[in-house]
């Protein structure tokens, strides 16, 4: 019988994305803080986020790249001074209103912190100029496309610096995660999928980390009947805390009385994939 088997944190990917709401971005980054050697991603997690930044980067480098040199030309501007900011400023609202017509990815605050990290460098240069000094257009546009680039780099640097693991869970696996919790989204499936079938192959408890009320934490009670245990950023290090006074995650599939029948499916999937884990191979 054993105690205390604690991987640590799979996270979400809303946990290292920019958040629009500062208590929520100071709750992630607070628990990364103190708990980043402890977390993994999946790849489903590295991968969705790879590809959130790389669209809302294209997006706002192609809106920028057919917008902002007409903008200029319209206004006659081929040199830039600190007497320009309220022109400028009108063009990023302009920006704003198309992206919010647009649409924005409900997974995502992406677009508007780039384009408002584009803004706040273009506002820094511009008030960088002395009285008199000007700018040439045609040098600022590639300097803005520049730096676009390291805001881009910037915003995958967490995905690609915390532990990551390749794994392509079960299709049984995620078939009953989202039909015995109800989860809608695929994406969020695969997700809690690879840290449940990570949990289950190494037998030691992991905490699933996500800012998703919608879709996740509001079916906490359900996912952890199936042996995963979800929380928000403020509370997964108490709840790895009370992980240690657990037995193993495989002694408690085993030992489970009087199981649901959700509890059913997910113990005999366990006892399907523990089994494939134990016959070898034929050689």
């Amino acid at each position: 019988m054993s105690f205390g088997q604690v991987e640590g944190f799979f996270v979400d990917t809303c946990i290292l994305l920019p958040h629009a709401v500062e208590a929520m971005r100071e709750a992630c980054s607070g628990f990364i803080t103190e708990a980043g050697a402890r977390c993994i991603i999946s790849s489903s997690v590295k991968k969705e986020a790879i590809d959130l930044i790389e669209n809302a980067y294209t997006v706002i480098v192609s809106n920028l790249r057919d917008s902002l040199s007409p903008y200029l030309e319209q206004k006659g501007m081929k040199e830039l001074s600190n007497r320009d900011g309220s022109m400028l400023a009108g063009f990023f609202s302009e920006q704003r209103t198309m992206m919010k017509k647009a649409g924005l990815s409900p997974r995502s605050n992406i677009k508007n912190e780039i384009l408002g990290a584009v803004e706040n460098y273009v506002a820094d240069q511009l008030h960088s100029l002395v009285d008199g000094q000007k700018m040439l257009a045609n040098i600022f546009l590639p300097a803005i496309a520049a730096e676009l680039t390291v805001i881009k780099h910037k915003l995958e640097r967490p995905f690609r610096g915390i532990r990551s693991i390749d794994i392509e869970p079960d299709v049984s696996l995620k078939s009953i995660i989202a039909a015995e919790a109800t989860i809608r989204n695929p994406l969020d499936v695969m997700h809690l999928a690879s840290a449940l079938e990570h949990e289950i192959l190494i037998n030691k408890w992991v905490v699933f980390v996500t800012t998703d009320e919608e879709e996740i934490l509001s079916r906490d009670k359900e996912l952890e009947e199936m042996f995963v245990k979800c929380s928000k950023p403020e509370w997964a290090l108490d709840f790895e805390r009370d992980m240690t006074r657990k037995k193993a995650p495989l002694e408690c599939a085993r030992e489970t009385k009087s199981p649901s029948q959700r509890q059913q499916r997910i113990i005999a999937e366990i006892g399907r994939l523990t089994s494939a884990k134990a016959t070898p191979s034929p050689s």
